[in-house]
């Protein structure tokens, strides 16, 4: 068994699916959206920086943002479902490709400590008044400390316990809060040692709790397709991934909205009923709504209120069209008596029911922010002319390409 070249066969394929469907995310549009939102993110972030006071709690913001960063986490180990039955026997020759899974594991997790506390230091370097050579010690501290959360992570893939493993991510959290809180604030040597000394307590006991423990195998491909699927689901929004598995939910309390529906129109019944119960498209619509509708409420610009509703509602339909295509391998659909300029005709009437709904919650909350009466006026008017000339410009023209 040469688990060293099981690796490569594993982490190939791995980063040919990844490959694969980050063209479709990375698209030019959503380039664009991305550099525009991180560009008015970091100006906003910045001026929002000159209003706080020496009393702001930078350590205690700090702490929990990377204590939740350093938290989280699990060992990328790339295992499948076929691999309980096969690999099983074979679990102690593995250890190579345990090593490398940990390894690439920790090289994700670099970028990730790299992103948040690049953005967390210019709050650190204003409040905080220290250089910059003294925060990379504290980024290399992190480094260190996330090392550390994933080492004890994988001592609990050993267990079977759920109450521990549940207890383990507390206990975790916990230490890391306050080793982040203690570096932060500059706090005494001791405080510091001590929590460092709890750290190294806590995996010897984990790994003495371990020992001689086979991998809890069913754990580790649990965790794997937990990641997979939020890889597919990221995916899904651009485009479908025959690996996602479709979800159902009822979502009773939305029947009205059908009963609305007149008998005749045969796809809008389809397609809206689709968009409430199949898949994640509802889920996605609230999850756009609510985001845009917080970085709405709390950007002190007006102008910058109007962008951020724009933007938001671009992004609602440009990932909605999908729906489009949910049905296309239905051979039943062909025997409906409709054309298929109908079928065209209902969806987009779908689509632009939904944008023009979100067009009205976002100037609802654009109004309690603003409490300004005429300006809500003209967003309401200038998001219901972006909505519809979205649906029947850009949207229209977009399903001819997807048929």
């Amino acid at each position: 068994m040469n688990s060293t070249a099981l690796w490569k066969e594993r982490f190939r394929h791995f980063l040919q699916e990844v490959r694969t469907y980050s063209k479709y995310v990375f698209n030019d549009h959503l380039k664009f959206i991305f550099v525009f939102i991180i560009g008015a993110g970091a100006y906003y972030y910045q001026q929002w920086l000159q209003t706080l006071t020496p009393s702001f709690p930078t350590a205690l913001i700090m702490a929990v943002l990377l204590g939740l960063v350093l938290t989280a986490g699990s060992i990328q180990t790339l295992l499948k479902e076929a691999d309980l039955v096969y690999l099983l026997p074979v679990e102690e020759k593995l250890k190579p490709y345990f090593t490398k899974a940990f390894l690439f594991t920790f090289m994700i997790q670099l970028y990730i400590i790299a992103i948040v506390a690049a953005a967390l230091a210019p709050l650190y370097f204003q409040q905080m008044k220290q250089t910059g050579a003294a925060y990379i010690w504290i980024v290399i501290a992190f480094v260190i400390v996330k090392a550390w959360n994933l080492f004890v992570a994988w001592e609990k893939s050993f267990l079977t316990d759920q109450n521990i493993q549940r207890a383990d991510w507390f206990i975790r959290f916990i230490l890391n809060v306050l080793f982040v809180y203690f570096l932060v604030e500059r706090t005494s040597v001791m405080f510091i040692g001590g929590i460092i000394l709890l750290m190294v307590l806590y995996l010897a006991i984990m790994h003495q709790m371990v020992k001689g423990k086979p991998l809890n195998w069913e754990y580790l491909i649990s965790e794997e397709g937990k990641k997979m699927m939020l890889l597919y689901r990221i995916a899904n929004m651009f485009v479908d991934v025959p690996a996602l598995k479709e979800r159902v939910a009822r979502r009773k309390w939305l029947d009205f909205i059908l009963s609305m529906i007149g008998e005749k129109r045969t796809y809008l019944y389809l397609y809206t009923r689709t968009f409430l119960r199949s898949g994640n498209y509802f889920g996605l619509y609230v999850r756009l709504l609510a985001l845009g509708g917080v970085i709405l409420y709390f950007i002190p610009f007006l102008y910058g209120r109007f962008i951020v509703s724009l933007i938001f509602l671009y992004l609602i339909g440009y990932q909605l069209l999908t729906l489009w295509k949910h049905h296309r391998m239905k051979i039943w659909l062909d025997l409906y008596p409709v054309g298929g300029e109908e079928k065209k005709k209902d969806f987009l009437t779908l689509l632009n029911a939904i944008l023009i709904t979100g067009s009205i919650i976002f100037t609802i909350i654009f109004l309690l922010a603003t409490k300004d009466f005429m300006m809500t006026g003209i967003l309401l008017v200038v998001s219901i002319v972006f909505s519809i000339g979205f649906v029947y410009q850009y949207g229209a023209k977009r399903i001819e390409r997807l048929n």
